[in-house]
């Protein structure tokens, strides 16, 4: 099952920096459930260019939990084909074909109403954060602290609805602005000034490779568990007039017969088909793990390799580290070896199902083990007791 695409309208286009606009997109009645989403996803766009076709990833901006219309921020990028075209010539009344909404970077619905969260943002990586800045807001109680780093203050994106959320939420909400223009690039000790509650705080980080890289290294340092931490990750792909040609042949890797995926909270067994991507082989098995640009760059595919090994052709919507702790792109990916394999498609962003409720669970968890153990003592006694 390929990703499904289709016609969205054009409602709106709002300049929001010199660089970037926002464009509100109207859905068909008929497509509205289709199109149903959390904040902080993400949809793929297809477009026709000279022949072929590209495409990209853009984050929704918009707030489902508020009942906004739905609407990406596209910021222009220096030589970009579509970003420099839609900023240029995209009008009220023209269409797009998108993606149904994909993306995990989502907010934990399981996580403890007053838990720390905080969010960190650079550039054009506001838009998702706003968009779970605004569902936090809207649906719990959390404090909520944001770092927000821009080249100056004229680049600031949705700046107007920033300072309305400041206003409107000064016990909850601390924002803080970074403007390179006046203090060079953020460092580690203004992130690390922001931070608190680092062992139950959720962190969600959006941005410039570098901006993303330095605030996890500061993260790390400052003791916060990899399983608090949150990063979405956006590259655009090689459109197919810049691919180069090469790479492995992957019929040529040993693999297993078939592969283990956990799917919505089951197993399933997979038969493998030589030289197809473990996301093909699911699809062809009638199954649909979580995907959306198919090219390795959105990250929507992302799964846990629990046993077995994989290569993967691309793995830019990846870091190092996700890599090394066994992250693996389902488009991207093929069995590397005869030893079983075993992928688990449910994790969100890889974490345990709660970091946060774990955290403060911990000390119940104890608690409730002793009491138990308490029982059964209690409970052979009893039965020793009885003639």
């Amino acid at each position: 099952m390929t990703v499904e695409y289709h016609e969205l309208k054009v409602k709106a286009v709002i300049p929001e920096t010199p660089d970037c606009t926002s464009f509100e997109l109207e859905v068909p009645k008929g497509l509205r459930e289709a199109y149903r989403y959390r904040a902080g996803q993400h949809l793929t766009f297809r477009f026709p260019w000279d022949g072929f076709e590209v495409t990209r990833c853009y984050s929704l901006s918009s707030c489902p939990d508020l009942g906004e219309p739905m609407k990406i921020g596209v910021k222009r990028v220096q030589g970009g084909r579509v970003s420099n075209w839609m900023n240029d010539n995209l009008r009220v009344g023209d269409s797009m074909l998108a993606s149904v909404p994909e993306g995990r970077f989502v907010l934990d619905p399981g996580t403890r109403s007053g838990t720390p969260l905080f969010l960190f943002a650079g550039g054009s990586g506001i838009t998702p954060i706003i968009s779970l800045l605004k569902s936090a807001l809207a649906t719990t109680n959390r404090p909520i602290t944001m770092l927000y780093a821009n080249q100056s203050r004229d680049s600031v994106i949705y700046r107007a609805e920033l300072d309305e959320l400041a206003a409107h939420h000064p016990d909850r909400l601390s924002i803080h602005h970074h403007f390179d223009s006046d203090r060079g690039f953020v460092d580690e000790a203004g992130i690390a000034s922001i931070l608190h509650h680092t062992d139950t705080a959720e962190l969600y980080i959006c941005g410039p490779e570098p901006f993303m890289d330095l605030v996890e290294r500061v993260l790390t340092r400052a003791g916060v568990h990899e399983e608090l931490i949150y990063v979405e990750r956006f590259v655009s792909p090689l459109d197919p007039d810049r691919e180069h040609a090469g790479g492995l042949d992957v019929t040529s890797l040993e693999a297993p017969e078939a592969f283990s995926l956990w799917l919505d909270g089951r197993s399933r067994t997979v038969p493998y088909l030589k030289g197809r991507t473990l996301l093909q082989c699911a699809q062809a098995a009638g199954l649909s793990p979580p995907h959306s640009c198919e090219s390795g760059f959105c990250g929507s595919c992302m799964s846990a390799v629990k046993t077995g090994s994989v290569y993967m052709r691309a793995h830019e919507a990846l870091s190092s580290r996700d890599v090394a702790r066994g992250v693996a792109l389902l488009c991207q990916s093929y069995p590397s070896s005869p030893e079983p394999l075993e992928l688990d498609a449910d994790s969100t962003s890889f974490r345990a199902p709660s970091a946060v409720k774990s955290s403060y669970g911990k000390a119940w968890s104890t608690v409730a083990a002793a009491a138990v153990f308490a029982l059964m003592v209690a409970g052979t006694l009893v039965l020793r007791l009885v003639p």
